[in-house]
């Protein structure tokens, strides 16, 4: 297995500013360079820029500190314009760029990339970037994925990013590019979800080794009400007096495996983050790691 490899930097105190609800900081991952990462995210994906903006606004007004971004997404602009209205040292912000496939390009194309993240955001540096995914074909483009790794690295280095991480990577993706890595990833963010068992793949173990934290997207599953409304997690749900969704995000950070979530509902957001103070049985945790439904991949780019 590829090395673990340890490096440092200046580690921010995970105090909120008065600004911000004090339980907004309680809940934290300690990324293994020492920056702390808040366990419960915001996502963006699929948001009009004006959707973006309102929504962001209205997360951070309710209690987040961690807003879930990409290039991608094509409303970072809106987002940013959210966030301006908050003291930077008050919330995370998580962003990606997108994977390349030319190696002799890859640098050169990944590193307009993270710029473009930061002039489209308004900021001058991000708390986490992410690779978001790999190339079509995985490993058959490690040289560019390496290539692109080491754009990641150089942005870390300018301290432009506290943290850098990948997203759908698999154990074929992050040995590739360990093998020519100074930085170890931080995060890896992938599909994790009630129906995949604790460790789909062996994915979030071998990440483990690494020091690297699995973290979940799509924590609800896709195309489903399942997760939300079935049987399994309403009936538990009904014994703590918690919704079918609250149970679903909870068997996730009771793993240890920090969340993004999505929604534009105030009740929703406000439920999303109520995680914390409560926990199921022993025989309820059991009978949810050992759901099979709905079905779910780590990745949509790998398998192993």
């Amino acid at each position: 297995k590829p090395p673990m490899l340890l490096f440092s930097c200046a580690v921010s105190s995970a105090q909120a500013p008065a600004s911000v609800p004090p339980n907004d900081w309680a809940h934290t991952v300690k990324l293994n360079n020492g920056v702390a990462m808040p366990l419960i995210s915001l996502g963006t994906w699929q948001y009009s820029p004006a959707v973006a903006e309102s929504t962001v606004r209205l997360g951070l007004s309710l209690g987040y500190n961690h807003i879930d971004a990409a290039l991608d997404y094509k409303n970072q602009r809106s987002v940013g314009k959210a966030l301006a209205e908050h003291d930077r040292a008050s919330y995370f912000l998580t962003t990606k760029v997108p994977s390349r496939t030319s190696a002799s390009s890859a640098f050169a194309d990944t590193s307009k990339d993270l710029a473009a993240d930061l002039e489209q955001l308004g900021l001058s540096y991000v708390d986490l970037m992410l690779v978001h995914f790999p190339p079509v074909g995985n490993t058959l483009h490690c040289a560019a994925m390496q290539e692109q790794w080491r754009a990641l690295e150089s942005f870390y280095r300018a301290k432009k990013a506290r943290a850098i991480g990948v997203s759908n990577y698999c154990q074929s993706s992050l040995r590739c590019i360990a093998r020519a890595a100074n930085v170890t990833p931080a995060v890896n963010q992938i599909k994790y979800h009630i129906g995949m068992g604790p460790d789909p793949i062996g994915l979030r173990s071998y990440g483990d080794r690494l020091g690297i934290v699995t973290q979940a997207y799509s924590p609800l599953g896709d195309g489903t009400g399942e997760l939300i409304s079935g049987a399994l997690v309403t009936g538990i749900g009904a014994k703590h007096n918690k919704s079918g969704a609250q149970v679903s995000l909870r068997w996730v950070v009771g793993h240890g495996v920090p969340v993004s979530t999505k929604s534009t509902s105030a009740s929703h957001l406000t439920a999303n983050l109520d995680l914390f103070g409560w926990e199921v049985s022993a025989q309820e945790k059991e009978a949810l790691d050992a759901a099979t439904s709905p079905k779910g991949h780590p990745s949509f780019m790998c398998d192993a």
